[in-house]
């Protein structure tokens, strides 16, 4: 079915209220009647700048013609299967909300949890890198992270948002990626350093630092399972953040481990998003190594991130 956009003048004519039904009707056959609600609310809240409170007391306002025009382009991607958050160009993560496009991965729930997994064990640890002052965190030597395969920055920023005396770095391969990263580092007035670089090539690993912490949620899809994937994630967000070759699963582990084994610090850790169906797999790679492993579940009760550490 050709899903073109609809005629901006029927949209001109209809109030917030009823632009807010209609889009809802529109999306719920594909959507279902639990996501098109809160896609219709999310879109609204774009368009108008008002949140369900204020829409709810202007809902007999009319749309201007700027934002009927925007709703009818938002309808025609969203029919597309083209994902919300690339449509509106948004999406939140930890307690900020980031710029993102096709470039990037949308930042998601389980890679939340393995930043407040990296925040508490930080505080654990009595770091004094939690609280804001005055010195500058390139001159605190307290804390050094590194973030492998940064997308849109959510991990790195996130981290340093709540350790602003740590020092962030973060890498990623596709300088349009970076691109976003930067972006939200400006927006959000965080500062993190950015670097473009294949973390695959052991020759360019020598521009990143020696830290304490690594962290990473790297590409780790067999190419395979594509097949079975949602249209949304494999018709548009990015394939060299998702797959990897079928027979190589722990490629990025890999070469993380090879970093991990030369420039991570005396009682330093790092921390992965992996596979559910690949724990046992990455703990085995890191134990062999010397390196003692933890295995954590997401939510959703599926095995999603682990932690590695080595006493010297």
């Amino acid at each position: 079915m050709d899903h073109a956009p609809p005629k901006t003048y029927y949209i001109k004519t209809m109030t917030i209220a009823a632009a807010a039904t209609w889009l809802e009707n529109e999306l719920q056959p594909t959507y279902g009647e639990v996501e098109a609600p809160k896609m219709a609310a999310m879109v609204m809240e774009h368009l108008t700048g008002w949140n369900d409170a204020n829409r709810r007391l202007r809902r007999n306002e009319y749309l201007p013609g700027q934002q009927a025009q925007r709703l009818a382009e938002i309808h025609h991607r969203l029919m597309q299967h083209e994902p919300i958050q690339y449509v509106l160009e948004e999406a939140w993560f930890y307690d900020f909300k980031l710029y993102v496009n096709s470039a990037v991965l949308i930042p998601r729930p389980e890679t939340e949890e393995l930043v407040y997994w990296i925040v508490r064990d930080v505080t654990a640890s009595g770091a004094p890198v939690l609280q804001h002052g005055t010195a500058q965190a390139d001159q605190t030597n307290m804390l050094k992270i590194l973030d492998v395969g940064t997308g849109s920055g959510c991990i790195a920023l996130a981290l340093k948002r709540r350790l602003p005396l740590a020092e962030v770095w973060a890498c990623d391969a596709s300088d349009a990626a970076l691109t976003v990263a930067r972006r939200n580092g400006a927006e959000l007035d965080i500062r993190v350093d950015f670097v473009a670089l294949d973390f695959l090539d052991a020759a360019q690993r020598h521009q990143l630092p020696t830290v304490d912490i690594i962290v990473s949620n790297p590409p780790y899809i067999p190419a395979g399972e594509s097949a079975a994937m949602p249209r949304n994630v494999v018709e548009h967000e990015p394939h060299m953040a998702l797959f990897v070759p079928n027979d190589d699963a722990l490629l990025f582990y890999k070469a993380i481990l090879q970093f991990a084994t030369e420039r991570l610090y005396k009682n330093g850790a790092v921390y992965l998003e992996i596979h559910e169906e690949l724990g046992a797999d990455v703990c085995a790679l890191f134990e062999n190594a010397g390196f003692t492993t933890e295995l954590r579940k997401d939510m959703q009760g599926k095995d999603r991130m682990v932690k590695s550490y080595r006493r010297h």
